[in-house]
């Protein structure tokens, strides 16, 4: 079933979606945007980082220097900091931010993650219209689903955190999302374009990007691996080779070494971080993320096409590298487990109860000295993935996307 065209009337069970959506907006607001409880930080203080580095490359200089980045973060913005992380494709968002004052950039960085929460809600409406999920649903449960969805994907604790920091994974996931969207329609070059600017954040993106190869999408690669070279274009001019994609393979090192990034650290997220904490060293679990992204991909006509980046985002953060707050666009899975839980009380049971650790602040088991509880995120995130690849599954390979064809 596919959704009709026009608006669909308010019935009374969309009150409650509704009501969540609405809490979802002030929770937003308040936490993202205004900084209730949010301590000494200040608005979108991690967005200096590409104030700083644009005003490096303006002026011909590499932000890919960790020495001589720290003193300019220090001596522009205040902050003692770690090496700059993201990549030279980078460099237009950087440059953008610089070209005006400090404030200013803060405002644009805001903007810019509000865009791409309306983003994110945007792939979730086209992606219900191409693949509503569930055969012959009724028009209202899908419109209740959905709204819950935007409800997840707006009020959850990690897109506050991503907007109130200034982060960039909201923007790199809203790329993406419409990368796998359009390559769903084959619009090749176009998903490949979006799909380059969504590598500003590759740690995201890599294991769409090997989907893909699966997938023999040359166009969509080719587009994608082009549009990452534009976008270098100028710390390639200014700093060539070796001072641009080399120098920031190396600074990934000092990176690495951060305090906020080291393995154990307590916003650091995935299995490896989670043994780590346990005083257990493993080497790199890029492996098994590639494995399990051979293994889905081997089984994707089991599934629908469309909402098989959620499981491909959960392997990203669960066995690549990410940050607590890279959890935001997960809540995109939301939407496809609605639909497969109806009727069936257990399974939305088990959803609700891992949505629930996932999403539970951590601030709160911090202040019951019971910190250790936090890092049991991943092992519910693994469970809502198992639980996904249990429950999700289509009656035949005539339901999949052209995405994953």
């Amino acid at each position: 079933m596919h959704i009709s065209g026009g608006r669909a009337p308010f019935r009374p069970s969309h009150a409650i979606p509704l009501a969540m959506l609405l809490l979802a907006i002030v929770a937003l607001t308040l936490f993202g945007y205004a900084g209730l409880a949010r301590g000494p930080n200040y608005f979108s203080f991690d967005a200096l980082y590409f104030y700083v580095s644009g005003e490096m490359w303006e002026k011909g200089t590499t932000p890919y220097d960790p020495a001589a980045f720290k003193a300019q973060m220090d001596r522009i913005v205040n902050i003692y900091s770690v090496s700059y992380a993201y990549p030279p494709n980078s460099a237009p968002f950087a440059l953008s931010l610089s070209a005006g004052s400090i404030r200013v950039a803060q405002v644009i960085i805001g903007a810019i993650n509000l865009a791409a929460i309306l983003g994110i809600l945007a792939f979730v409406h086209g992606a219900i219209r191409q693949e509503p999920s569930g055969g012959d649903v009724p028009e209202r449960q899908l419109r209740a689903a959905e709204i819950v969805t935007w409800a997840v994907i707006i009020g959850n604790p990690f897109t506050a955190h991503v907007v109130w920091m200034g982060q960039t994974t909201l923007f790199s996931a809203a790329f993406l999302l419409g990368s796998w969207l359009l390559a769903s329609r084959r619009l090749d070059l176009l998903a490949g374009i979006l799909l380059g600017i969504a590598a500003i954040k590759p740690q995201l993106v890599f294991l769409t990007g090997i989907w893909f190869l699966l997938d023999r999408r040359w166009q969509l690669v080719a587009a994608s691996a082009l549009t990452v070279v534009l976008m270098s274009s100028w710390p390639l001019w200014v700093n060539g080779l070796e001072g641009s994609w080399l120098a920031w393979i190396r600074s990934l090192t000092d990176y690495k070494d951060g305090a906020y990034n080291a393995l154990a650290f307590k916003h650091v997220f995935g299995l490896r971080s989670l043994l780590a904490t346990q005083d257990v060293l493993i080497p790199s679990s890029l492996p098994v993320a590639l494995l399990c992204t051979l293994l889905l991909y081997g089984f994707r006509r089991h599934y629908q096409g469309i909402w098989l980046i959620g499981p491909l985002l959960a392997l990203s953060v669960l066995f690549v590298y990410a940050h607590d707050y890279d959890l935001a666009p997960l809540a995109v899975m939301a939407f496809p487990l609605l639909m497969a839980a109806r009727g069936r009380p257990l399974v939305m049971g088990a959803i609700v109860l891992s949505a629930f650790v996932i999403y539970f602040p951590q601030r709160i088991w911090e202040s019951l000295d019971l910190a250790e509880f936090a890092r049991s995120r991943e092992v519910a995130l693994l469970a809502l993935l198992s639980l996904y690849l249990a429950v999700c599954r289509v009656a035949g390979p005539e339901k999949r996307s052209e995405a994953v064809s």
